[in-house]
Formats: C-alpha cells, structure tokens, sequence
C-alpha cells in the first residue's frame, strides 16, 4: 500500500538525518585521524617502518640509545642521536649504503678493513637492500636524518632555534625536529600536530599566535572560542608557558627554526 504523503515525509526526514549524522562522524574521524598525517610525512613513514623492520631492537626505541655490544669500540650498537654518527658516516649516500648493504662502499671496497670491522663484531648490521622499495628507503633516510640531527639549518638564527628547543625540551613533545606525532588524549586533534604538518596553519595563522603559544601555552584565539578552550582545558599533556624563561632573542630564533623545518618537509 503507498506511504501516505506525512510518512513519506517523516521517512525522507529521518533517512536524511541519519546521512548527516555519518557524514559529520566521518568528517569528525578524518580530522582527528592521526594516519592522515602519517601518510603525508616521510619521517613519521619512516618511524613506523624502522620499527616494523626491527632497528630499535639494536639502536633502541627511536633510534636513540644502542643495545650494549662489548666488541663494539664504543661498547654499544651506534645510536641515531647525540651527534654518533659523525663517526660512521660521512654523507647521506653512506646513509642509504648502510641501510641497503649494512656498511658503505668506502668501507667494504677495502675487503680486509671490511673483514676486520665485521669479525670483531658480536652485533653487525644487517642489509634490507632485497627488501625495500626505494621510497621506503627514502623515508627511512629521511627518518634518520631527523633524530641524528644529520642536518644543521644553514641559516644562523634557525641553527640558534635549535639550541633553544633543545634547552627548552621541545622535542621531548614534538619528537625529533619537530616532526614527530605524540598522542594527546582529550586533545583538539587527539595529537600534537607536528610542526611541519597540514594542521599548522589552523593552529597558527600568524608570527603574533605563534610567538603567543611559546609565551603562554596557549593562544587568545582558541581561548575566547567555548569549544576551542573545552580542549585546550581537557587534553592531558598541555603545552607550558616559557615568558618567563625565555632568553632575548630566543623566540625569533625558535620562529626561525620552525619555518627551516617546515621548508624541508617530505612529504
């Protein structure tokens, strides 16, 4: 029997209700989803796949603290950080030797050095050559460059920046160069947006917001806004204030720093 008109109605009402609501519970995921920035970063690809390939096994969790090795000269397999490997490799071609064949041509075109590093080793590296694709390898090489510190900014207030958020501890949050993707329950994106992501520019729309998130921790636009402040009051790890710890000169250095990491972004 047909619907009559109200019911009719009724139904289109509902049905269309019901597609807002998933259409708004799709929209809510994709914007709090961490993997859409995952995707778009060949560091944080490159963390998820040196973890999945087992590095951290050997040059511990993220790359930064190397399992003891007795025969080792330094007593421990390399870490990735603390300026290590300055004395493993020279440029980012060995970088990749490394990975692919787990020593550089420098090194094992001189078969009997080659030898004599590798039979006094209980831990050596191994080589993923067979089984990387070469943007794997890319996001790998892009990875290591962040938490080694490989590259120093070449513009001297950038190159000041860092000093800064290493005293400040900024990267304890925001991960090596800022880049890293720290999980932040009750958070507006339920992350730390990372400083090279597609989130900085809703987060800071100008030097005067920035300069106002490292001063206080939070900035008057998010504040005034009643769901905005919902967030910045519920996340559980908050941003700190430094006003009152910040040196002159420090947050133009920090500014500096930032936009060299943005302008190096892989994505």
């Amino acid at each position: 029997m047909p619907l009559r008109p109200r019911r009719f109605a009724l139904l289109a009402f509902v049905l269309v209700g019901v597609a807002l609501a998933e259409a708004a519970l799709l929209a809510v995921w994709a914007f709090r989803d961490p993997e859409r920035i995952r995707r778009g970063s060949a560091y944080l690809r490159g963390e998820r796949l040196a973890a999945r390939l087992g590095c951290f096994g050997c040059h511990g969790p993220g790359g930064v603290k190397g399992s003891l090795d007795p025969t080792s000269p330094t007593g421990s397999v390399p870490s990735w950080s603390g300026g290590t490997h300055m004395m493993y490799v020279q440029d980012e071609k060995e970088i990749r030797e490394y990975i692919l064949d787990g020593m550089p041509s420098r090194l094992r075109e001189s078969a009997e050095e080659g030898r004599k590093r590798l039979d006094k080793l209980t831990i050596r590296m191994p080589a993923y050559r067979a089984l990387l694709t070469d943007a794997q390898l890319q996001d790998l090489v892009a990875y290591y460059k962040a938490v080694s510190w490989f590259e120093t900014p070449p513009d001297e207030a950038a190159a000041r920046g860092r000093d800064t958020a290493l005293r400040l501890g900024c990267f304890g949050c925001h991960g090596p160069e800022g880049r890293g993707l720290i999980i932040n329950p009750g958070s507006f994106k339920g992350y730390i947006p990372p400083w090279d992501g597609d989130d900085w520019d809703d987060l800071v729309k100008s030097d005067a917001e920035f300069d106002e998130w490292v001063k206080t921790g939070e900035i008057s636009r998010f504040r005034r806004n009643p769901l905005a402040a919902h967030f910045l009051d519920a996340q559980q790890i908050k941003m700190p204030g430094y006003r009152d710890i910040l040196k002159p000169g420090e947050l133009e250095s920090l500014r500096s720093l930032v936009g060299w990491v943005r302008s190096t972004r892989k994505g």
